[in-house]
């Protein structure tokens, strides 16, 4: 009999139905295995054509479930409403016992709400349960996937400061946040999108002559902040004086930190497995200063996907391939 391989695209995947609370769980129990030395993964892989435009090819497996994942993502600049996305992706899923292809799926969805589902346990163990007001420096789509996830697991939020350079892309999450019960308000000073604030998140993606305009000692004591973009937008001195910097992934963060592809290479007080596990504690008392930053680690896409994938055999979606 034919193998056959299963394709989602990114409608099927949407239908497949599952939450970013199954995302989130997914996501920590993978964690939680890579602690128990189940994961087997290397750093990405990239090729840059330009600032802010560059491939990426993200390896990882999981033997005990016998499970394997690549994800293929693009990205580049932006092009203004309307234009290309800036972010293009396809996860494969395959058999990691037979080596057979089981699935390939479209990426886009996955690598928005993984990327807030792992902020969001950064979250739970780095961020003041009573967290109550939250600042957006960069307002597409990772910040509505992080305020949606950030929501769930911080349920104190009530107040929203969100500054970009698109006026548009600001009052649409002002908008979001409005339209989930919380107070809500524009900036045009980066400043008030990070100081006094509880939990502050950055998502400022790459582009020529960019330079970093937050410093991290604008920081209120008790502050968790998710660097999603990779720390460009903050100054790298002052990070060390932070009581917290921690990173999805040490051995990745630490490489890519020392080839400049991430604002600091450490020390990292703990990765997502460390604290997941409870090997590392996390936040030890109200008034630290947390700091997590992260370039995206592909267990995080092998959970979502996997997910993902099993909803969809359960509701019959995608379209069946000849391998």
């Amino acid at each position: 009999m034919a193998r056959e391989l299963l394709y989602l695209s990114e409608s099927a995947v949407a239908e497949a139905g599952v939450s970013i609370d199954d995302i989130r769980e997914a996501c920590a129990d993978a964690y939680a295995a890579r602690a128990r030395g189940s994961v087997r993964s290397v750093p990405k892989a990239a090729v840059t054509i330009a600032p802010g435009h560059a491939f990426h090819a993200m390896p990882v497996a999981r033997p005990d479930v016998s499970l394997a994942a690549l994800k293929w993502v693009g990205v580049i600049p932006e092009t203004g409403a309307g234009g290309t996305p800036s972010i293009s992706a396809l996860v494969v899923l395959s058999d990691a016992a037979t080596g057979a292809i089981l699935a390939i799926m479209d990426g886009r969805w996955i690598t928005a709400v993984r990327t807030a589902a792992v902020t969001a346990i950064a979250a739970r163990r780095l961020a003041r349960p009573d967290a109550a007001a939250i600042g957006f420096v960069g307002c597409g789509v990772q910040a509505r996937s992080h305020l949606a996830a950030l929501r769930r697991v911080l349920p104190r939020l009530r107040r929203a400061v969100a500054f970009s350079r698109s006026e548009g892309s600001a009052a649409a999450i002002a908008a979001e946040a409005r339209a989930a019960g919380m107070e809500a308000e524009m900036t045009r000073d980066p400043r008030a999108a990070v100081a006094g604030l509880d939990v502050v998140v950055t998502t400022v993606p790459a582009a020529p002559g960019f330079a970093p305009f937050l410093d991290p000692d604008w920081i209120a004591p008790g502050a968790f902040v998710s660097a999603v973009d990779l720390g460009r937008t903050w100054k790298p001195e002052p990070i060390a004086r932070l009581d917290i910097v921690a990173t999805d992934d040490r051995s990745q963060s630490e490489a890519l930190g020392r080839e400049g592809k991430l604002v600091t290479s450490g020390p990292f007080h703990a990765d997502l497995a460390e604290l997941v596990s409870g090997k590392v504690p996390g936040r030890r008392n109200p008034r630290e200063r947390a700091f997590f930053v992260f370039a995206g680690d592909a267990l995080a896409d092998f959970a979502a996907a996997r997910v993902v994938y099993e909803a969809a055999l359960r509701r019959g979606l995608g379209i069946r391939l000849p391998s």
